[in-house]
């Protein structure tokens, strides 16, 4: 008898092997999703935080999945429970994972000032500092434009670096070329072509550079997807 229930507990543990990571791992295959696992955390009520990786891009996303990883999904912005312990472990969760994604891009993206220095348009503090802001910025782009009329006092405590990418439309790309085109050394005359070539109601020539669709691309690529994007450097 002793034997019999060792070998049932045997085969019981056999079956019972695969963990949530796994499992989840199976069901991304089994889908052909192209995506690994990096990790799990158990946040209780049967749920797991779940962060999958591209497998071309490595590119990271966070999801959730039952307790046993046999069903993944994705929860929305909202999210009720009266069990605040767990809400507030679910919202550490997400920032910290966000606060790594972060960090991630704004590396791969500093790494495009320095390898695309002919594209990148250096302002300097009024006051010499080692604080640096890097803009990531779309002249079709509102918000961009806001931050560009914030330059004056960003410069009051921050050097400023700004790539110019053509994300959001076509006249995003003419807009970016002909920044890139006319641009020089004299950052008097920098912000001004921004100021004229950001204004919503520029119409900007029918041309573009190919070194903007290049570095537009590459941003891209880095997980740069919204602008501006900003980076602050000390």
């Amino acid at each position: 008898m002793r034997t019999l229930t060792i070998l049932i507990v045997a085969i019981c543990v056999m079956w019972g092997a695969q963990s949530p990571q796994e499992t989840i791992q199976s069901l991304l295959d089994s889908k052909k999703i192209p995506a690994k696992v990096i990790s799990t955390q158990d946040l209780g009520h049967n749920l797991r935080a779940v962060i999958l990786e591209h497998t071309q891009n490595s590119e990271q996303i966070l999801l959730f999945s039952s307790s046993d990883g046999a069903v993944l999904f994705n929860i929305g912005e909202f999210m009720w429970s009266g069990d605040n312990a767990f809400l507030s472990k679910l919202e550490r969760t997400r920032a910290e994972f966000e606060k790594t994604q972060k960090a991630r891009v704004d590396s791969k993206a500093l790494k495009l000032f320095e390898s695309h220095k002919d594209q990148v348009i250096s302002f300097k503090a009024k006051k010499s500092t080692t604080n640096t802001l890097y803009i990531i910025s779309d002249p079709m782009c509102p918000y961009c434009l806001k931050e560009l009329e914030n330059l004056p006092k960003r410069l009051e405590s921050s050097n400023v670096k700004m790539l110019v990418v053509g994300f959001l439309s076509e006249d995003s790309l003419k807009k970016a070329s002909e920044i890139l085109s006319q641009k020089s050394n004299d950052e008097s005359k920098n912000l001004a072509l921004l100021k004229k070539i950001y204004d919503k109601n520029y119409k900007p020539k029918d041309s573009q550079n190919p070194k903007v669709l290049e570095i537009s691309k590459a941003v891209a690529q880095a997980g740069v997807h919204s602008v501006p994007y900003l980076i602050e450097s000390k």
